[in-house]
Protein backbone atom coordinates (compact mmCIF):
# COMPACT_ATOMS: atom_id res chain seq x y z
CA UNK A 1 0.00 0.00 0.00
CA UNK A 2 1.00 3.64 -0.41
CA UNK A 3 2.11 5.63 2.71
CA UNK A 4 -0.37 7.21 3.86
CA UNK A 5 -0.72 11.09 2.34
CA UNK A 6 -3.63 12.28 4.85
CA UNK A 7 -3.35 12.21 8.47
CA UNK A 8 -6.66 11.93 10.39
CA UNK A 9 -4.89 14.04 13.39
CA UNK A 10 -5.30 17.18 10.92
CA UNK A 11 -7.41 19.54 12.37
CA UNK A 12 -9.70 20.26 9.27
CA UNK A 13 -11.54 16.66 9.77
CA UNK A 14 -12.75 18.23 13.30
CA UNK A 15 -13.30 21.49 12.25
CA UNK A 16 -15.11 21.23 8.92
CA UNK A 17 -15.53 17.60 8.06
CA UNK A 18 -17.82 17.96 5.34
CA UNK A 19 -15.55 20.09 3.61
CA UNK A 20 -11.98 18.40 4.47
CA UNK A 21 -14.13 14.60 2.93
CA UNK A 22 -15.25 16.89 -0.30
CA UNK A 23 -11.68 17.83 -0.87
CA UNK A 24 -10.45 13.97 -0.67
CA UNK A 25 -13.49 12.95 -2.53
CA UNK A 26 -11.74 15.06 -5.75
CA UNK A 27 -8.94 13.98 -4.98
CA UNK A 28 -9.19 9.94 -5.54
CA UNK A 29 -11.73 7.66 -5.10
CA UNK A 30 -9.26 5.95 -2.25
CA UNK A 31 -6.95 7.35 -0.33
CA UNK A 32 -4.32 6.00 1.57
CA UNK A 33 -4.95 7.42 5.56
CA UNK A 34 -3.08 6.79 8.57
CA UNK A 35 -4.91 5.51 11.98
CA UNK A 36 -2.85 6.79 15.13
CA UNK A 37 -0.94 3.98 16.19
CA UNK A 38 -2.25 1.90 12.96
CA UNK A 39 -1.35 0.69 9.57
CA UNK A 40 -2.50 2.48 6.27
CA UNK A 41 -5.71 1.94 4.79
CA UNK A 42 -7.66 2.87 1.98
CA UNK A 43 -10.61 5.25 2.29
CA UNK A 44 -13.36 5.05 0.03
CA UNK A 45 -14.92 8.53 -0.10
CA UNK A 46 -17.61 8.26 -2.79
CA UNK A 47 -21.39 6.96 -2.63
CA UNK A 48 -20.91 4.83 -5.31
CA UNK A 49 -17.66 3.18 -4.54
CA UNK A 50 -18.16 2.61 -0.75
CA UNK A 51 -21.80 0.91 -2.00
CA UNK A 52 -19.52 -1.28 -4.53
CA UNK A 53 -17.20 -2.04 -1.73
CA UNK A 54 -19.84 -3.54 0.66
CA UNK A 55 -21.37 -5.81 -2.05
CA UNK A 56 -17.89 -7.28 -3.37
CA UNK A 57 -17.20 -10.33 -2.37
CA UNK A 58 -13.58 -10.45 -2.86
CA UNK A 59 -13.78 -8.23 0.13
CA UNK A 60 -14.34 -9.85 3.16
CA UNK A 61 -15.28 -8.30 6.87
CA UNK A 62 -13.39 -11.22 8.72
CA UNK A 63 -9.64 -10.83 8.57
CA UNK A 64 -9.23 -14.86 9.16
CA UNK A 65 -11.22 -14.99 5.78
CA UNK A 66 -7.90 -13.70 3.49
CA UNK A 67 -5.38 -16.89 1.91
CA UNK A 68 -2.54 -17.21 4.34
CA UNK A 69 -3.54 -14.40 7.02
CA UNK A 70 -1.78 -15.63 10.40
CA UNK A 71 -2.02 -13.39 13.45
CA UNK A 72 -4.66 -12.55 16.50
CA UNK A 73 -8.06 -13.10 15.93
CA UNK A 74 -10.79 -10.00 17.22
CA UNK A 75 -11.72 -12.08 19.86
CA UNK A 76 -8.07 -12.51 21.11
CA UNK A 77 -7.14 -8.30 20.47
CA UNK A 78 -9.69 -7.84 22.40
CA UNK A 79 -8.91 -9.66 25.53
CA UNK A 80 -5.31 -8.28 25.55
CA UNK A 81 -6.69 -4.84 24.76
CA UNK A 82 -9.52 -5.07 28.06
CA UNK A 83 -7.92 -6.96 29.99
CA UNK A 84 -10.78 -9.62 29.83
CA UNK A 85 -10.93 -11.87 33.05
CA UNK A 86 -9.75 -15.83 32.10
CA UNK A 87 -13.51 -16.74 32.84
CA UNK A 88 -14.78 -15.03 30.36
CA UNK A 89 -12.76 -16.06 27.28
CA UNK A 90 -14.35 -18.95 25.79
CA UNK A 91 -17.67 -17.12 25.94
CA UNK A 92 -16.32 -13.98 24.38
CA UNK A 93 -14.49 -16.04 21.14
CA UNK A 94 -18.12 -17.90 20.89
CA UNK A 95 -19.90 -14.00 20.87
CA UNK A 96 -17.38 -13.15 18.22
CA UNK A 97 -17.18 -16.26 16.10
CA UNK A 98 -21.29 -15.39 15.81
CA UNK A 99 -21.10 -12.08 15.36
CA UNK A 100 -23.61 -11.03 12.45
CA UNK A 101 -21.33 -8.13 11.25
CA UNK A 102 -18.24 -9.88 12.03
CA UNK A 103 -18.27 -12.61 9.72
CA UNK A 104 -18.47 -13.59 6.08
CA UNK A 105 -19.73 -16.37 3.18
CA UNK A 106 -22.07 -19.25 4.02
CA UNK A 107 -21.58 -19.23 7.97
CA UNK A 108 -23.30 -15.19 7.63
CA UNK A 109 -25.94 -16.86 4.83
CA UNK A 110 -26.85 -18.61 7.30
CA UNK A 111 -27.08 -16.50 10.61
CA UNK A 112 -29.11 -14.05 8.23
CA UNK A 113 -31.25 -16.42 7.01
CA UNK A 114 -32.02 -17.92 10.29
CA UNK A 115 -32.10 -14.39 12.11
CA UNK A 116 -34.68 -12.34 9.53
CA UNK A 117 -37.57 -13.29 10.71
CA UNK A 118 -37.23 -11.70 14.21
CA UNK A 119 -36.91 -8.27 11.72
CA UNK A 120 -40.24 -8.57 9.63
CA UNK A 121 -42.27 -6.12 8.48
CA UNK A 122 -45.61 -7.43 10.44
CA UNK A 123 -43.33 -7.66 13.57
CA UNK A 124 -41.63 -4.31 13.42
CA UNK A 125 -45.31 -2.80 12.30
CA UNK A 126 -46.49 -4.44 15.51
CA UNK A 127 -44.23 -2.46 17.71
CA UNK A 128 -46.03 1.38 16.42
CA UNK A 129 -48.62 1.73 19.24
CA UNK A 130 -46.16 0.32 21.93
CA UNK A 131 -43.54 3.14 20.58
CA UNK A 132 -45.63 5.72 20.12
CA UNK A 133 -47.01 5.05 24.14
CA UNK A 134 -43.62 5.46 25.32
CA UNK A 135 -42.70 8.40 23.13
CA UNK A 136 -45.52 9.86 24.60
CA UNK A 137 -44.85 9.62 27.95
CA UNK A 138 -41.45 10.77 28.17
CA UNK A 139 -42.41 13.36 26.35
CA UNK A 140 -44.64 14.70 28.45
CA UNK A 141 -43.09 14.16 31.18
CA UNK A 142 -40.02 16.08 29.96
CA UNK A 143 -42.38 18.84 29.12
CA UNK A 144 -44.03 18.71 32.77
CA UNK A 145 -40.42 19.59 33.87
CA UNK A 146 -39.78 22.06 31.83
CA UNK A 147 -36.22 21.76 30.89
CA UNK A 148 -34.10 18.53 30.64
CA UNK A 149 -31.52 16.64 28.64
CA UNK A 150 -32.78 15.53 25.27
CA UNK A 151 -30.68 12.70 25.07
CA UNK A 152 -30.71 10.96 28.73
CA UNK A 153 -34.57 11.92 29.59
CA UNK A 154 -35.49 11.09 25.79
CA UNK A 155 -33.96 9.41 23.27
CA UNK A 156 -31.77 7.04 25.43
CA UNK A 157 -34.54 5.55 27.24
CA UNK A 158 -37.09 5.69 23.93
CA UNK A 159 -34.70 3.29 22.26
CA UNK A 160 -33.52 1.32 25.25
CA UNK A 161 -37.17 0.52 25.89
CA UNK A 162 -38.09 -0.49 22.34
CA UNK A 163 -34.72 -2.96 22.08
CA UNK A 164 -36.48 -4.53 25.61
CA UNK A 165 -39.48 -4.69 24.05
CA UNK A 166 -38.18 -5.79 20.44
CA UNK A 167 -36.11 -8.74 22.64
CA UNK A 168 -38.61 -9.48 25.02
CA UNK A 169 -37.13 -8.35 28.56
CA UNK A 170 -39.36 -9.10 31.24
CA UNK A 171 -41.07 -5.59 32.51
CA UNK A 172 -39.31 -5.94 35.66
CA UNK A 173 -36.48 -6.63 34.50
CA UNK A 174 -36.12 -3.73 32.11
CA UNK A 175 -34.18 -1.29 33.97
CA UNK A 176 -31.64 -3.06 35.05
CA UNK A 177 -31.05 -4.52 31.61
CA UNK A 178 -30.99 -0.59 30.33
CA UNK A 179 -28.00 -0.23 33.08
CA UNK A 180 -26.35 -2.50 31.73
CA UNK A 181 -26.68 -1.57 28.35
CA UNK A 182 -25.99 2.12 28.82
CA UNK A 183 -22.71 0.61 30.64
CA UNK A 184 -22.29 -1.65 27.07
CA UNK A 185 -21.75 1.49 25.37
CA UNK A 186 -18.74 2.75 27.41
CA UNK A 187 -17.06 -0.83 26.73
CA UNK A 188 -18.17 -1.58 30.53
CA UNK A 189 -16.85 -5.48 30.00
CA UNK A 190 -18.42 -6.59 33.17
CA UNK A 191 -22.17 -5.29 32.02
CA UNK A 192 -21.81 -7.53 28.75
CA UNK A 193 -21.11 -10.30 30.96
CA UNK A 194 -23.75 -9.98 32.79
CA UNK A 195 -26.36 -8.93 30.00
CA UNK A 196 -25.25 -12.30 28.62
CA UNK A 197 -26.07 -14.16 31.24
CA UNK A 198 -29.45 -12.60 31.56
CA UNK A 199 -29.82 -13.38 27.96
CA UNK A 200 -28.94 -17.22 28.24
CA UNK A 201 -31.43 -17.22 31.46
CA UNK A 202 -34.19 -15.52 29.39
CA UNK A 203 -33.58 -17.83 26.44
CA UNK A 204 -34.37 -21.16 29.02
CA UNK A 205 -37.57 -19.12 30.10
CA UNK A 206 -38.64 -18.65 26.37
CA UNK A 207 -37.82 -22.32 25.49
CA UNK A 208 -40.17 -23.47 27.93
CA UNK A 209 -42.54 -20.68 27.68
CA UNK A 210 -42.46 -18.88 24.35
CA UNK A 211 -43.69 -15.31 23.68
CA UNK A 212 -44.28 -13.08 20.93
CA UNK A 213 -41.30 -11.49 20.87
CA UNK A 214 -37.69 -11.83 19.16
CA UNK A 215 -36.17 -14.23 21.40
CA UNK A 216 -38.97 -16.63 20.94
CA UNK A 217 -38.44 -16.48 17.40
CA UNK A 218 -34.68 -17.19 17.66
CA UNK A 219 -35.16 -19.87 20.10
CA UNK A 220 -37.65 -21.85 17.99
CA UNK A 221 -37.62 -20.61 14.51
CA UNK A 222 -35.27 -22.93 12.12
CA UNK A 223 -35.22 -23.63 8.49
CA UNK A 224 -36.98 -26.34 6.45
CA UNK A 225 -33.95 -28.63 6.80
CA UNK A 226 -34.37 -27.81 10.59
CA UNK A 227 -30.92 -25.68 11.65
CA UNK A 228 -31.72 -23.49 14.53
CA UNK A 229 -29.45 -21.19 16.41
CA UNK A 230 -27.35 -22.12 18.98
CA UNK A 231 -27.15 -20.73 22.41
CA UNK A 232 -24.13 -18.58 21.85
CA UNK A 233 -25.24 -17.00 18.32
CA UNK A 234 -28.62 -15.80 20.11
CA UNK A 235 -26.75 -14.45 22.68
CA UNK A 236 -24.26 -12.63 20.28
CA UNK A 237 -27.25 -11.37 17.73
CA UNK A 238 -29.18 -9.45 20.99
CA UNK A 239 -25.75 -8.20 21.82
CA UNK A 240 -25.22 -6.70 18.17
CA UNK A 241 -29.07 -5.39 18.36
CA UNK A 242 -28.34 -3.45 21.71
CA UNK A 243 -25.46 -1.83 20.60
CA UNK A 244 -26.36 -1.20 17.02
CA UNK A 245 -30.41 -0.86 17.61
CA UNK A 246 -30.21 1.19 20.80
CA UNK A 247 -27.21 3.37 20.96
CA UNK A 248 -27.19 4.42 17.43
CA UNK A 249 -30.71 5.37 17.07
CA UNK A 250 -30.56 6.63 20.47
CA UNK A 251 -27.78 9.42 19.12
CA UNK A 252 -29.42 9.97 16.00
CA UNK A 253 -32.65 10.97 16.72
CA UNK A 254 -31.09 14.06 18.62
CA UNK A 255 -28.98 14.89 15.44
CA UNK A 256 -31.98 14.67 13.46
CA UNK A 257 -33.95 17.63 15.66
CA UNK A 258 -30.70 19.53 15.85
CA UNK A 259 -31.05 19.37 11.98
CA UNK A 260 -34.54 20.43 11.64
CA UNK A 261 -33.95 22.97 14.45
CA UNK A 262 -30.97 24.41 11.74
CA UNK A 263 -33.54 24.60 8.91
CA UNK A 264 -36.88 26.26 10.03
CA UNK A 265 -38.06 25.92 6.47
CA UNK A 266 -37.98 22.41 6.25
CA UNK A 267 -39.37 21.93 10.00
CA UNK A 268 -42.22 24.50 8.89
CA UNK A 269 -42.68 22.03 5.72
CA UNK A 270 -43.60 18.91 7.50
CA UNK A 271 -45.71 21.03 10.56
CA UNK A 272 -47.34 21.93 7.13
CA UNK A 273 -47.39 18.56 5.76
CA UNK A 274 -46.98 15.81 8.41
CA UNK A 275 -47.29 12.88 6.01
CA UNK A 276 -44.29 13.87 4.77
CA UNK A 277 -42.02 12.83 7.96
CA UNK A 278 -41.65 9.07 6.64
CA UNK A 279 -40.10 10.33 3.61
CA UNK A 280 -38.22 13.43 5.13
CA UNK A 281 -36.44 10.45 7.95
CA UNK A 282 -34.38 9.22 4.47
CA UNK A 283 -32.85 12.95 4.45
CA UNK A 284 -32.57 13.35 7.96
CA UNK A 285 -30.40 10.07 7.87
CA UNK A 286 -28.28 10.98 4.86
CA UNK A 287 -27.35 14.27 6.95
CA UNK A 288 -27.41 13.39 10.12
CA UNK A 289 -26.05 9.87 10.48
CA UNK A 290 -24.13 9.31 14.02
CA UNK A 291 -21.82 6.56 12.28
CA UNK A 292 -19.26 7.86 10.69
CA UNK A 293 -17.69 4.78 8.85
CA UNK A 294 -17.85 1.60 7.51
CA UNK A 295 -15.92 -1.51 9.24
CA UNK A 296 -13.28 -2.41 7.81
CA UNK A 297 -12.93 -4.95 4.55
CA UNK A 298 -10.12 -6.95 3.79
CA UNK A 299 -8.91 -7.70 0.27
CA UNK A 300 -8.76 -11.48 -0.59
CA UNK A 301 -6.65 -11.31 -3.71
CA UNK A 302 -4.73 -8.40 -5.32
CA UNK A 303 -7.43 -6.66 -7.18
CA UNK A 304 -8.14 -2.92 -8.79
CA UNK A 305 -11.05 -1.20 -7.33
CA UNK A 306 -12.25 2.17 -8.17
CA UNK A 307 -9.04 2.10 -10.80
CA UNK A 308 -7.04 1.78 -7.92
CA UNK A 309 -4.28 -1.35 -7.56
CA UNK A 310 -5.26 -3.17 -3.93
CA UNK A 311 -2.84 -5.81 -2.92
CA UNK A 312 -3.89 -8.81 -0.85
CA UNK A 313 -4.76 -8.21 2.95
CA UNK A 314 -5.18 -4.77 2.64
CA UNK A 315 -7.95 -2.66 4.60
CA UNK A 316 -10.68 -0.92 2.96
CA UNK A 317 -13.27 1.66 5.03
CA UNK A 318 -15.59 4.16 3.90
CA UNK A 319 -16.32 7.46 4.77
CA UNK A 320 -19.97 6.61 5.33
CA UNK A 321 -20.31 10.92 5.80
CA UNK A 322 -18.40 11.52 2.83
CA UNK A 323 -20.76 9.14 1.10
CA UNK A 324 -23.80 11.02 2.17
CA UNK A 325 -22.47 14.37 0.69
CA UNK A 326 -21.14 13.34 -2.23
CA UNK A 327 -22.42 15.56 -5.39
CA UNK A 328 -22.07 12.62 -7.92
CA UNK A 329 -25.70 11.20 -6.06
CA UNK A 330 -27.11 14.34 -4.38
CA UNK A 331 -27.53 17.56 -5.71
CA UNK A 332 -26.69 20.22 -3.85
CA UNK A 333 -25.66 17.94 -1.22
CA UNK A 334 -25.21 20.40 2.42
CA UNK A 335 -28.75 21.80 1.68
CA UNK A 336 -31.42 19.60 3.85
CA UNK A 337 -34.11 18.73 1.59
CA UNK A 338 -37.07 16.83 3.50
CA UNK A 339 -38.57 16.37 -0.54
CA UNK A 340 -35.53 14.89 -2.05
CA UNK A 341 -36.27 12.43 -4.88
CA UNK A 342 -33.37 10.19 -5.68
CA UNK A 343 -32.97 8.20 -9.25
CA UNK A 344 -33.53 4.32 -9.04
CA UNK A 345 -30.56 2.65 -7.36
CA UNK A 346 -29.50 5.54 -5.18
CA UNK A 347 -29.60 5.87 -1.63
CA UNK A 348 -27.61 7.26 1.55
CA UNK A 349 -25.27 4.71 3.18
CA UNK A 350 -26.31 5.04 6.94
CA UNK A 351 -27.35 1.36 6.95
CA UNK A 352 -24.69 -0.11 4.87
CA UNK A 353 -25.45 -1.78 1.91
CA UNK A 354 -24.90 -5.42 0.25
CA UNK A 355 -24.92 -8.73 2.52
CA UNK A 356 -24.10 -7.00 5.89
CA UNK A 357 -27.18 -3.80 5.69
CA UNK A 358 -28.91 -2.89 8.50
CA UNK A 359 -31.14 -5.81 9.80
CA UNK A 360 -32.99 -2.63 12.17
CA UNK A 361 -33.37 -0.32 9.44
CA UNK A 362 -37.13 -0.30 9.53
CA UNK A 363 -37.43 -0.08 12.90
CA UNK A 364 -34.94 2.75 13.09
CA UNK A 365 -36.55 4.79 10.22
CA UNK A 366 -40.03 3.88 12.65
CA UNK A 367 -38.67 5.39 15.66
CA UNK A 368 -37.19 8.53 14.11
CA UNK A 369 -40.84 9.16 12.70
CA UNK A 370 -42.32 9.44 15.49
CA UNK A 371 -39.87 10.59 17.55
CA UNK A 372 -40.01 13.75 15.54
CA UNK A 373 -43.67 13.90 14.94
CA UNK A 374 -44.00 13.67 19.10
CA UNK A 375 -41.20 16.37 19.54
CA UNK A 376 -41.39 18.45 16.70
CA UNK A 377 -44.59 18.24 14.66
CA UNK A 378 -47.05 17.84 17.20
CA UNK A 379 -45.67 20.48 19.58
CA UNK A 380 -43.59 23.67 18.39
CA UNK A 381 -42.20 25.03 21.44
CA UNK A 382 -38.92 22.54 21.52
CA UNK A 383 -35.99 25.09 21.73
CA UNK A 384 -32.04 24.41 22.76
CA UNK A 385 -32.18 25.57 26.44
CA UNK A 386 -27.92 25.71 27.14
CA UNK A 387 -24.85 24.51 25.37
CA UNK A 388 -24.35 21.05 23.49
CA UNK A 389 -21.51 18.99 24.25
CA UNK A 390 -20.02 16.05 22.20
CA UNK A 391 -18.32 12.89 22.86
CA UNK A 392 -14.67 13.09 22.22
CA UNK A 393 -14.47 12.14 18.73
CA UNK A 394 -12.21 9.36 17.06
CA UNK A 395 -9.46 11.47 14.94
CA UNK A 396 -10.87 11.51 11.23
CA UNK A 397 -14.42 9.98 12.36
CA UNK A 398 -16.01 13.69 11.10
CA UNK A 399 -19.36 13.39 12.30
CA UNK A 400 -19.51 13.67 16.00
CA UNK A 401 -22.09 12.18 18.79
CA UNK A 402 -23.54 14.58 21.25
CA UNK A 403 -23.45 13.94 24.89
CA UNK A 404 -25.75 16.69 26.11
CA UNK A 405 -28.76 18.09 24.55
CA UNK A 406 -30.22 20.34 26.96
CA UNK A 407 -33.73 21.31 25.81
CA UNK A 408 -36.91 23.33 26.63
CA UNK A 409 -40.33 21.94 25.86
Amino acid sequence: MAEPVISLLDPEFHDDPIGAYARLREMAPLVPIGFPGGPPVWLITRNQDISAALTDPRLVVDYRNVPGHQGPSLADQTIEAFGIPAEHHDDLRAYSAANLGLVDGKYHTRLRRLVTPAFSVRRIKALRPRIEEISARLVDTLALKGTGDLIEEYSSPLTGAVICELIGIDEADRPQVRTWMKDYAKANTASIWLLAEYIKKLIERRRAEPADDMISVLVHKGDQDGDRLTEAEIVSLVLVVVNNGHHSTAHFIPNAVLALLDNPDQLALLRARPDALPHAVHELMRIANPVPTAGPRYATEDMEFAGVPIRKGDALTGSLQSANYDPRVFADPERCDVERVLERGQSHTAFGAGPHYCLGAALANLEAEIALDHLMIRRDTLEIAGRLTYHEPFPGAGAQALSAFPVRL
